[in-house]
């Protein structure tokens, strides 16, 4: 029996037809895990897809083992992957082997901040004796952070450059492995998102020192923004979704949608609330536009800094 031409292009039109993949480009534990892990719940929850989505996790090189095996999957609209400041980064500082074309933009999701937390035996209560300590003693204050280049690395520059002090940067593999590392006393301070370290600070297990947006952060009204502090350093990472590049349109679509839903659903709402992050969606191409601008911002504070 043969098959129409409309039912043929309907067929064709069909997606997904089997389990989407998502690419979590860091180890189990972090932000993008997290993140990861209740996307994959609200989708099942919320019946947005017909097929289920996977998480795989791709860690390695600050996200950009994750995101460059994501490229060589050009065309395959079933695999996607997570985005943080990081996937600018890579372009900016050239650690890619591949472009922004190579990518399809999905969504931006949320924006969340950074915030730096000392361990209990460190002694430090305030930024300004991390300060005074690494004024007196160059290099001598540790610093956990995701990632050797990126946005956790970075902010350890900006900060350095703005107040004129040496920190002695130690990367790991996820947010997961920074809690570790600080818990266990092998760091002073940590930099990470709110979400990865509040958990702690409400504990009692670490000390909140400073937030590096542009406001002080809900849920953490008694921590100080770096301005506070005295000086100028800001910084912000939007929580997307990136595909391939070379999807069909209609698939581009219902990834775009499927996004914009689990957006506005009130598990969404409520995980963002809970993680002290800003719920803000941007679908296909505005979020291309979004990612373009960050890349270019990037640039110029890089280059500002003497880093490029």
């Amino acid at each position: 029996m043969s098959i129409t031409a409309p039912a043929a292009a309907a067929q064709e039109r069909r997606f997904p037809t089997r389990p989407i993949e998502l690419i979590v480009p860091f180890a189990p534990g972090g932000g993008s895990g997290i993140t990861g892990e209740v996307i994959k719940k609200a989708i099942t929850d919320e019946k947005l897809s017909p097929q289920p989505l996977t998480i795989t996790y791709k860690p390695g090189a600050s996200g950009q083992v994750g995101w460059t095996y994501l490229a060589t999957r050009k065309g395959n609209a079933h695999t996607i992957a997570t985005a943080t400041a990081s996937f600018s980064y890579g372009f900016v500082q050239k650690k890619m082997q591949v472009t922004p074309d190579d990518f399809t933009p999905i969504a931006l999701m949320l924006v969340d901040s950074q915030l730096m937390a000392a361990s209990a035996q460190s002694g430090f209560k305030t930024m300004k004796e991390v300060i005074e300590a690494s004024k007196k003693n160059p290099g001598s204050v540790k610093v956990g952070g995701t990632g050797s280049s990126g946005s956790d690395a970075n902010l350890a520059a900006m900060i350095t450059s703005a107040v004129k002090i040496k920190l002695n940067y130690i990367p790991f593999k996820s947010g997961g492995e920074v809690n570790a590392a600080i818990l266990g006393g092998h760091v002073d301070v940590a930099l990470g998102n709110p979400n990865e370290l509040a958990g702690y600070v409400e504990s009692g297990k670490l000390v909140a020192l400073a937030v590096f947006s542009d406001e002080r952060v809900p849920g953490l009204k008694d921590v100080p923004t770096m301005k506070e502090v005295g000086y100028n350093v800001v910084s912000r990472s939007g929580r997307g979704i990136v595909a391939p590049a070379g999807l069909a349109k209609h698939e581009e679509q219902f990834l775009v949608e499927m996004m914009r839903k689990v957006a506005q659903s009130k598990a969404w709402a409520e995980y963002a609330g809970k993680n002290m992050m800003t719920v803000k969606f941007l679908g296909g191409a505005d979020y291309g536009k979004y990612l373009a601008d960050e890349r270019a911002q990037l640039t110029e504070v890089l280059k500002g800094m003497g880093k490029l």
